[in-house]
């Protein structure tokens, strides 16, 4: 069965980019525009791995992160930002669950190789 992903980002072009590589890469993408509607979706479909901005239209990343380990732990949480973040800004993202940062713009091979060392390391 394929692994799910979903991805979190108001960026219409990056998200949809990047559903079309990662679904030739074999995994069933889910694709949300908002926080809201992340949430909702990360609750309906269950993916096995959350790639979210950090800066949304409604809500931060920050916040994405805490409600989604309220409500799971095994979901494998990766954070995009386009800045330079300060260590006390991964420091607390990393305290809220999340498993890796990615700073934009980046590979999608590099990203899609770090999706499968994460899952495989929580035994998915």
């Amino acid at each position: 069965m394929a692994q799910k992903i979903l991805i979190i980002d108001d960026d219409t072009h990056l998200r949809e980019s990047l559903a079309e590589v990662l679904d030739l890469e074999g995994f069933t993408c889910f694709q949300a525009g908002n926080a809201k509607s992340g949430i909702a979706s990360a609750k309906k479909n269950m993916p096995d791995v959350v790639i979210m901005d950090i800066q949304l239209p409604d809500s931060s990343g920050f916040q994405i992160c805490q409600e989604l380990r309220k409500f799971s732990k095994d979901f494998v949480l990766i954070m995009m930002t386009g800045r330079f973040l300060s260590a006390e800004e991964k420091t607390q993202g990393l305290s809220l669950g999340a498993d890796e940062y990615l700073t934009k713009p980046f590979d999608i091979q590099e990203l899609s190789i770090r999706i499968r060392q994460l899952l495989s390391r929580k035994g998915k």
